[in-house]
């Protein structure tokens, strides 16, 4: 069906309400209208995520409404309907309104709804799957994108992000779906008297405040160390605010200053350009306060609290914004060299994504703790600890991702800016005993194992024309690979879209185990770079590493494989 008409039957669904003077606007731009009613808003292994607007290609109550029909399908389909689904959302635009029309919908389908009452983060959501042994869970958030995004999240009954096949399933249910006006909810007051809809109170936010900070390691050197620790943190509008300050506050670090002008929640998020903890900028505002406070750090969350960015004050008073691979190495090294302090086990492990930091590989091999590397998505990480809990094989420590997401602890099965708080804080509190700071144990680590430099390059292209070039852009690349980059030699390449990989110097092929994903990697002297479309944002991703046994050797290789792959991207999406 052309664009055309799937636009005038919602024209014609939307006369006389509300919407109406919304969908006749559309009419008068050819080029929004197409790209509002060309596809539906693609429902993937994260969900859905997009721009609010109306039409099927965009984050409405209407496509909300027909992808909570699918989930409750699915759910009936299992038998589960009695277990549930949790809910939760941030503080984007309507993520209130959404999380209660997925509620109502639930239970017009006979599945009963736990919702929130307020804004809480991503792990707390996963953690309230869990603990209330929910069939799925469901998050309305768009994570760390701009203002006019929103986002549908959905959660397994393990607390990790919907599983590929389960995804699958989900994805048929809801494209049998053909007329989204059909979709209705029950009424809230109806669906709380039949006991459908049940607002989840306070005591799962005490449980899980009691869980997090059992995961301190060494309460002596917070003990020791608090008063004097001084930190600024900005949840940028989002939904960390109660629980990072929660934890940290219990933790008894009284030096606590919070960004005011970022404090609340607020949909515009009006002092960032993005609500991202990986962009410097983030921490304009957290920066001045730091200064005129004298702390020692600062702490910035997205809007859902599942990621964390760092900066530490450095020798010469400055701040430096660690990396989300700084960060992740130096929290993997603490937390193995605890545990190893107390004696390992044996069956220890940690993980990591294929385009996080390989620096991770070599501090894991020095504590003779397995790395297991999976595809990029924190659902992949969740999987390993599920896996360990169904073999009876395998204790999980730790796991990260180079997008400043990272998770200890088995309780939470997605990435969790509060526990990392903690964490951090603790491991501050740990080289702050030895005369060190974060960026110190950072230099430390890079003179015992050598340099590693990262960055991710994007290009975000929009519309259907961009989504065209991307998906175009990696199939030029995949049809025809670099025979070298920077000046270096491709020794090998992985598809893992083709699951396999191949020695360009021997010319042998092996087979790669991980899930087909669309992502090629390509490896260099002392250096790599991988290649795949964002699941999320409409971007092609290049993940550049390059390392030395000195800063000076990392960086001459980083820079070369940095500009190259920089015009090679541009070349590939003319």
């Amino acid at each position: 069906m052309r664009y055309t008409d799937v636009y005038k039957q919602w024209k014609t669904a939307l006369a006389g309400t509300e919407y109406q003077p919304e969908i006749d606007a559309l009419e008068a731009d050819e080029a929004l209208c197409e790209d509002s009613f060309y596809q539906y808003l693609e429902f993937g292994t994260a969900g859905m995520r997009g721009t609010i607007g109306l039409g099927t290609n965009r984050m409405n109550v209407f496509t909300v409404r027909r992808s909570t029909q699918g989930l409750a399908d699915y759910v009936n389909k299992i038998g589960k309907q009695e277990q549930g689904v949790a809910i939760a959302y941030d503080s984007r635009l309507y993520s209130d309104k959404f999380a209660l029309e997925t509620a109502l919908v639930l239970c017009q389908n006979g599945v009963k709804a736990y919702l929130y009452d307020c804004l809480h983060s991503v792990p707390q959501l996963s953690y309230a799957v869990l603990k209330l042994g929910c069939a799925a869970g469901v998050v309305i958030t768009a994570s760390h994108n701009p203002p006019q995004y929103n986002g549908y999240k959905v959660y397994g009954e393990d607390g990790g992000q919907l599983a590929v096949e389960d995804a699958a399933t989900v994805t048929s249910f809801i494209d049998a779906i053909d007329d989204p006006f059909a979709v209705v909810g029950m009424d809230e007051k109806e669906a709380l008297e039949k006991g459908l809809l049940v607002y989840i109170g306070k005591e799962i936010d005490e449980q899980y405040y009691a869980d997090v900070l059992s995961l301190c390691y060494n309460p002596a050197v917070i003990e020791q160390e608090r008063d004097s620790l001084k930190v600024v943190y900005s949840p940028l509008h989002g939904s960390g605010n109660i629980p990072v300050r929660t934890v940290l506050e219990r933790l008894g670090i009284k030096n606590l200053s919070v960004v005011k002008e970022q404090e609340l929640p607020d949909p515009k998020f009006p002092t960032v350009s993005a609500p991202n903890p990986e962009d410097p900028n983030a921490f304009s505002l957290a920066t001045k306060l730091a200064d005129e406070v004298g702390a020692n750090m600062m702490f910035a969350t997205d809007p859902d609290c599942d990621r964390l960015g760092v900066a530490v004050r450095q020798g010469d008073g400055s701040f430096k914004v660690l990396t989300g691979n700084q960060t992740g190495v130096l929290l993997m090294d603490y937390i193995l060299s605890q545990t190893a302090a107390k004696g390992f086990k044996g069956d220890e492990f940690v993980v990591r994504s294929i385009v996080s930091t390989e620096m991770a590989d070599v501090v894991a091999a020095s504590y003779g703790v397995e790395m297991r590397s999976v595809l990029t998505g924190f659902k992949f990480i969740a999987e390993q600890i599920k896996l360990a809990e169904q073999t009876g094989k395998g204790t999980f420590l730790f796991g990260f991702e180079e997008s400043y997401g990272c998770l200890s602890g088995t309780f939470v099965r997605d990435k969790d800016a509060c526990i990392a708080s903690m964490l951090v804080v603790e491991m501050a509190c740990y080289y702050k005993s030895k005369g060190m700071t974060l960026y110190d144990a950072m230099q430390e680590m890079y003179k015992k194992y050598g340099t590693y430099n990262e960055t991710v390059l994007s290009k975000t292209l929009s519309g259907i024309e961009g989504i065209a070039k991307i998906t175009g852009a990696v199939q030029t690349l995949r049809d025809q690979p670099p025979k070298e980059i920077g000046g270096m030699p491709v020794k090998a390449l992985a598809d893992y879209q083709l699951q396999k990989a191949v020695d360009l110097q021997s010319g042998a092929e092996t087979a790669l185990t991980l899930p087909k994903s669309n992502v090629l990697a390509y490896t260099l002297d002392d250096a790599s770079f991988i290649l795949r479309p964002s699941g999320t944002e409409p971007k092609l991703k290049a993940y550049v590493s390059a390392h030395g046994a000195t800063a000076e050797a990392a960086k001459a290789k980083f820079d070369a494989v940095v500009a190259a792959v920089t015009q090679l991207m541009d070349e590939l999406t003319k």
